[in-house]
């Protein structure tokens, strides 16, 4: 059996990746961030012609039905996304504005909020963001706090969960409502934006009431997680390939660094352990594609072991720098920065292996 992606999947990574050096280049993404808002949104996403590009790349709207304006592609497609903007530093949340939260109202929302809301997500003239919490319901009109929000200062609406099994609600939220304030998070990782919602009776629009809420609640998280652990892939192997490029101009002792056997066995050894990852994060995207019975379990342990590989290549590749690897000037702190967000968010390793153990 040939596991593996298809010509178009390939095509696809390809052309992403070429767009992505030629428009939105690490040195771009490094001038934007170099400008010291590190308070501020998602910059791309607070990029229109940015943001309009990626949707001409089709990437936006990758797994939203053709209907609406997307591609009505799978995850594995997405996971070639979100891998080619982990390599490239891309800042989107895209594992929220392009899958979590617009699949969620692909699947709950009614017919007016899907073709009010989702063909401007996959031409990037709308971003939705997609958070969960505890919040109090009163005639239409919500009360509570949502924590560690993406895209909290550019999202135009916010597709909201609360309660869990049978109790699950699900609400769209439009960025000017009444009652809505919202407070960005300093980030460690400033690719991409955090932040908190706090809502005071505040309006929302239910999402449609029913039994399978809560299966979809979580089928699209798990989505989202595939989404992370591929963004990390991207992360380190690029991470990877600038530590060896750099250990091999890199002098020391009238020697260039890439000759020491110890360096060469940092280098080798990361990439041994992520080629793996590479697999596994295929196939939980194909297992979620196919709604296989093993989907959830093994997306749980991605992300798991995602967390710690990515963690230790990282780790290992900014080593290669020596004291240089974690200042401003050098790239690698920025992928080490991105891999700590994806390990923590949707759940961090101990979190996602007892999660494991209960399917």
């Amino acid at each position: 059996m040939d596991f593996g992606l298809s010509p178009e999947q390939e095509l696809l990574r390809d052309s992403l990746r070429g767009w992505l050096a030629d428009e939105l280049s690490i040195e771009r993404v490094r001038e934007t961030l170099d400008n010291g808002d590190a308070g501020a949104a998602s910059r791309t996403a607070g990029d229109a012609s940015a943001m309009q590009g990626l949707a001409g790349q089709g990437v936006l709207g990758v797994m939203l039905p053709e209907e609406h304006g997307g591609a009505g592609l799978g995850l594995l497609d997405a996971v070639v996304v979100a891998t080619e903007m982990g390599r490239a530093l891309t800042t989107v949340s895209y594992h929220s504005a392009c899958v979590s939260a617009p699949l969620l109202l692909a699947g709950a929302g009614s017919a007016e909020q899907k073709s009010s809301w989702l063909p401007g997500v996959s031409s990037g003239k709308l971003l939705l963001s997609f958070a969960v919490g505890e919040l109090e319901e009163r005639d239409g009109a919500l009360t509570g706090e949502l924590r560690f929000v993406p895209d909290t200062a550019t999202a135009d609406a916010f597709v909201v969960v609360s309660g869990n099994g049978s109790e699950a609600r699900a609400w769209l939220v439009e960025r000017n409502a009444a009652g809505l304030q919202a407070r960005d998070y300093h980030n460690i990782d400033i690719t991409r934006q955090l932040g908190e919602l706090q809502l005071s009776d505040t309006p929302a629009e239910a999402l449609a009431e029913s039994d399978e809420l809560a299966g979809l609640v979580a089928r699209v998280s798990d989505a989202a997680r595939v989404v992370l652990a591929a963004d990390s892939f991207g992360a380190c192997e690029r991470a990877l390939e600038e530590a060896i490029e750099y250990a091999g101009v890199r002098e020391q002792f009238g020697r260039v660094v890439a000759s020491f056997q110890a360096v060469k066995h940092m280098c080798a050894e990361t990439f041994a352990e992520l080629e793996p990852l590479r697999s596994l994060g295929w196939y939980a995207a194909f297992a979620w594609d196919e709604q296989r019975d093993d989907a959830a379990r093994t997306v749980a342990l991605l992300k798991a072991h995602s967390a710690e590989v990515s963690t230790r290549s990282v780790m290992t590749t900014t080593q290669v720098y020596g004291g240089m690897g974690f200042t401003w000037e050098c790239n690698q702190q920025l992928w080490f920065k991105r891999v700590g967000y994806n390990r923590q968010a949707l759940g961090g390793p101990v979190a996602e292996r007892a999660r494991a153990l209960s399917l």
